[in-house]
C-alpha cells in the first residue's frame, strides 16, 4: 500500500474512508487489539468517518474552486462575468424595448437623456419612456413639414452612487443588480465619458465593465483624464440607468404621451435578454484576442463609423490576400481636406491599435456627386390637402387651352 494516508485519487466519503480504515488496519495489525476495536467501534469509528467527511467535502471544494476559475468549465453566470472581466470583456447586461416616436411640437422643446416624455401601460403594470439621446425639437415651419423622430426606452429609471475614497487609480463597484445597457455616470452630477474597451483608460475615458452581480465595475487613470473629468476622494460616482425589464408584448396603442402629439410609432429594438454562461465562455475569449487590435476590415467599418459622425454608409471589400478597400459616403457639400484625413486616420488606426509592422491605411478623398431624385408623392387615402389658387387656377387654365378635362381640385 502506498505511504500516503488517503491516496490522492480518491474523491468520495467511502474512499477515503476506506483509506483511512486500511491504513490503520496495515500499521497497527502486530500490536494490541485494543487499537484494532478503537477505529472499528464507538468513538474510533465516528473519528474516522468526520474526517471522511472533511476530505470529501475539502475535494469538493477544490474541484468547484477550480471550475469557477476556469471560463470554459464554469456554470456559474456569476463566475462567467467575474472571469471575463478581467479578460476585457464586459458581459452583455440586455436592454429593454426600444421604440421610435414620430412627434411634432408646437414650440422649440429640449429633451434630455433619459428625460420623461411618456408611458406605456401593460398587463405588468406601467412604465415610463425614457428618452435615449439629446434632441432639440422645433414646431413644423409647414403643414408638409416632417414629424422629428426620437428613441425611447421602456423601464423604470434608477440611480445610485458611492463615494470615492481615494483618487488613485482603483475598481469602484456598483452592487445594484438589472443595470440595463443604457445608463449614465456621473463625477459630482456630471456626465463623463465612459466605455467598455480597458484600452480607452489611456484614451480620457472611464471603464465600465460588467462585474460578477450584473452591475458594473468601473476604472479610471486620473493621468489620462481631462481635468473637468478627474476624481478625487470625497468626490461622488453616480449612477444612472434603466432598470432591465422585458416587456413579452408590446401594444404600440398603450401609449400615453407627454411632450407634443404623437404621429407614428415604431418598435427600434426588442428586449435583449443578457449573455448566458454558454455566451460569455465563447464572447470573452474573442474579446481577449482581439480587442484591441485591428483585425481586418469590419474593425475598419466601424471605427469609421464612430469618427465619421456624418457618414451615411460604410462599405469594404477584399482586394487582394494583403490590401483592403472600404468606401464611405458622408453628408457633406465638399470633401474632406488634408487636415480632416490625417484625424481620420489617426484615430481610426492609432499606433496603439495596430499589430505590429501594418502600416495606417491611405484615405483617398472621393468626389462630390449631385443627385437629382423625382418624387412622386400619393396622399394617403382620406387625407385633405389644403386647396392653393396658385396652383389649382394655373392647373385648370392650363388644361382648358390644351382642351385636356380639368381636373378635380382636391379639397
Amino acid at each position: 500500500m502506498s505511504q500516503d494516508l488517503i491516496q490522492p485519487d480518491s474523491f468520495s466519503y467511502e474512499q477515503i474512508l476506506n483509506d483511512l480504515t486500511g491504513k490503520l488496519e496495515e500499521k497497527y495489525s502486530e500490536t494490541d487489539g485494543a487499537w484494532r476495536d478503537f477505529y472499528k467501534f464507538g468513538t474510533g469509528q465516528i473519528i474516522l468517518e468526520l474526517l471522511s467527511a472533511v476530505g470529501s467535502f475539502t475535494t469538493y471544494s477544490a474541484l468547484a474552486n477550480r471550475r469557477e476559475a476556469y471560463l470554459h468549465e464554469t456554470h456559474l453566470e456569476s463566475s462567467a462575468r467575474a472571469i471575463a472581466g478581467p479578460l476585457g470583456y464586459s458581459a452583455y447586461r440586455g436592454s429593454n424595448v426600444s421604440l421610435r416616436l414620430s412627434i411634432y411640437t408646437s414650440s422649440v422643446t429640449t429633451i434630455k437623456k433619459f428625460d420623461k416624455v411618456g408611458e406605456y401601460e401593460d398587463e405588468s403594470g406601467v412604465y415610463d419612456l425614457l428618452s435615449l439621446g439629446d434632441y432639440t425639437i422645433s414646431p413644423p415651419s409647414s403643414e408638409n413639414a416632417l414629424p422629428t423622430q426620437i428613441d425611447v426606452a421602456i423601464g423604470q429609471l434608477a440611480t445610485t452612487s458611492i463615494i470615492l475614497p481615494t483618487s488613485k487609480p482603483q475598481v469602484f463597484r456598483f452592487t445594484e443588480e438589472n443595470v440595463s445597457e443604457h445608463f449614465e455616470l456621473k463625477l459630482n452630477n456630471k456626465a463623463v465619458p465612459h466605455s467598455e474597451d480597458a484600452i480607452d483608460l489611456i484614451n480620457g475615458k472611464y471603464v465600465c465593465i460588467t462585474n460578477t452581480v450584473g452591475s458594473i465595475d468601473v476604472m479610471a487613470i486620473n493621468d489620462y483624464l481631462a481635468d473637468t473629468d478627474k476624481f478625487r476622494a470625497g468626490y461622488e460616482l453616480s449612477l444612472l440607468y434603466i432598470q432591465l425589464h422585458e416587456n413579452k408584448r408590446v401594444q404600440l396603442t398603450n401609449i400615453n404621451l407627454e411632450v407634443g402629439t404623437l404621429e407614428n410609432v415604431a418598435i427600434a429594438s426588442r428586449y435583449q435578454a443578457p449573455d448566458t454562461v454558454g455566451e460569455i465562455q465563447v464572447k470573452g475569449p474573442l474579446r481577449h484576442e482581439t480587442g484591441r487590435v485591428i483585425r481586418g476590415r469590419h474593425d475598419y467599418m466601424k471605427r469609421i463609423t464612430e469618427v465619421l459622425p456624418n457618414a451615411i454608409d460604410v462599405r469594404a471589400k477584399d482586394l487582394d490576400s494583403a490590401k483592403q478597400m472600404i468606401a464611405y459616403i458622408i453628408d457633406t457639400e465638399q470633401p474632406l481636406t488634408e487636415a480632416e484625413k490625417e484625424n481620420v486616420i489617426a484615430q481610426v488606426a492609432p499606433e496603439e491599435n495596430r499589430p505590429m509592422g501594418v502600416t495606417p491605411p491611405v484615405l483617398v478623398s472621393g468626389r462630390v456627386v449631385e443627385v437629382i431624385l423625382e418624387v412622386q408623392i400619393i396622399p394617403k387615402k382620406g387625407n385633405q390637402l389644403p386647396s392653393s389658387i396658385d396652383i389649382d387656377v394655373p392647373l385648370r387654365q392650363g388644361r382648358a387651352h390644351r382642351g385636356a378635362p380639368s381636373p378635380r381640385s382636391q379639397r
